[in-house]
């Protein structure tokens, strides 16, 4: 059905655009500013005068300045619109100097052979600002569920830090006893002495590992070896897992490239999801097996996969649509914020947290993270032996 434009619509276009909150600003094929609504006005500072004719750039900051000169000049030598009709999100400028995010929209509209640009500026300040405060809100909760986790986890961390002390212990015994002697074996105090040294480095990387894991800094990207950081887990999750008489196979893949992530919180995911398999496993009595085998393996799809599998009760079908989500737990203690955080956590980092119950027994928990498109990303490569077991 064909409609027409009201005259009054026609006549009275100017109010109209006049009315509307976002800004709208019209530029000629060469640049200038021929029309701004009173929205620009309002939003940017500036009086009518002292916009009109001027370039459109003055509304922006570098680089974004240079670069939008660039793109219409761009379109109108070879039909490339790389913003025109399609839009983006950059940051303009007010006249004071004020910076502040917003989305721009260019389209294109011909008038007797003269060709304009209509650009309407949408300001995002108000939902950068909810951006971060839930951003800001989301790592809260996640360091939370770290300390929460280290909670746990004291019985396990305290086994294994005891275990050096207790070595500790006997060795300084030890040498107060060779030194009690007149004739004092040297080599054998020395000897002592090291073992000393070692024991005490064990039991101060058990807990370096676990104040840097409940440090409340977070959100710092760099690129990782994710193998070195599934592996610099080992001393939080091998005493909970041997306390259950549980093995723990690592199998890494080789050669994986590196990842821009954040490592504390990629290190929470894999973490929890090693804790929730040795629950499943608890929970069965490891009637189904006592291993569970924690692989990493880079994909055709140009992604880096952590899987964590275990043999323990699996997700039951009632339970799949809700095993995500917030507040939904299987365990009596639980809070039912552990999966839910770390869903969130990964697609943050652009990937996917998904699982999927094994054809024997069990589930296996995984999650997929974009490789680095940083342009010196170097190879990981591991040592001869890949394959490591604990229990």
């Amino acid at each position: 059905m064909e409609t027409k434009i009201p005259i009054w619509l026609k006549e009275n276009a100017w109010r109209v655009l006049n009315s509307v909150v976002d800004s709208i600003v019209i530029i000629s094929s060469r640049g200038s500013i021929q029309y701004v609504n009173e929205a620009t006005l309002k939003t940017f500072g500036y009086k009518e005068h002292e916009l009109l004719g001027s370039s459109l750039a003055m509304l922006m900051p570098a680089p974004y300045s240079d670069e939008h000169e660039h793109y219409v000049s761009r379109y109108l030598k070879s039909g490339d619109a790389h913003i025109i009709g399609i839009g983006r999100e950059l940051s303009a400028q007010t006249k004071t100097g004020r910076i502040f995010p917003i989305y721009l929209a260019i389209s294109e509209i011909s008038d007797h052979g003269e060709t304009f640009f209509a650009g309407i500026i949408h300001d995002l300040t108000a939902q950068e600002a909810a951006r971060s405060k839930m951003l800001e809100q989301q790592n809260e909760l996640a360091h939370v569920g770290r300390v929460n986790t280290m909670g746990e986890l004291t019985a396990s961390i305290a086994h294994e830090i005891n275990q050096p002390l207790t070595a500790i212990a006997m060795y300084a015994q030890a040498c107060l006893q060779m030194l009690d002697k007149e004739d004092i074996d040297k080599k054998r105090l020395s000897e002592a002495m090291d073992k000393l040294v070692v024991q005490s480095l064990r039991a101060g990387t058990v807990i370096e590992r676990v104040q840097r894991f409940v440090r409340k800094e977070s959100g710092q990207r760099e690129l990782i070896d994710i193998n070195s950081l599934i592996m610099d887990l080992k001393p939080l999750v091998e005493g909970d897992a041997s306390l259950h008489e549980i093995e723990l196979v690592f199998s890494l893949g080789r050669n994986l490239k590196k990842i821009m992530c954040d490592a504390i919180q990629i290190q929470q995911v894999a973490l929890n999801l090693i804790r929730n398999a040795v629950d499943a496993m608890v929970e069965t009595g490891c009637k189904n097996g006592s291993k569970i085998v924690i692989s990493s393996a880079q994909n055709s799809d140009d992604t880096i996969q952590i899987l964590v599998k275990d043999s323990g009760t699996g997700v039951k079908a009632d339970q799949a649509d809700f095993i995500f989500s917030a507040f939904h737990t299987t365990k009596v203690e639980g809070m039912g914020m552990g999966l839910s955080i770390c869903r969130s956590i990964i697609e943050r980092h652009g990937g996917v947290l998904e699982f999927h119950n094994n054809p024997d027994a069990g589930a296996s928990f995984y999650f997929c993270l974009p490789l680095s498109i940083e342009p010196d990303t170097e190879t990981t490569k591991m040592p001869d032996i890949t394959r490591t077991t604990m229990g």
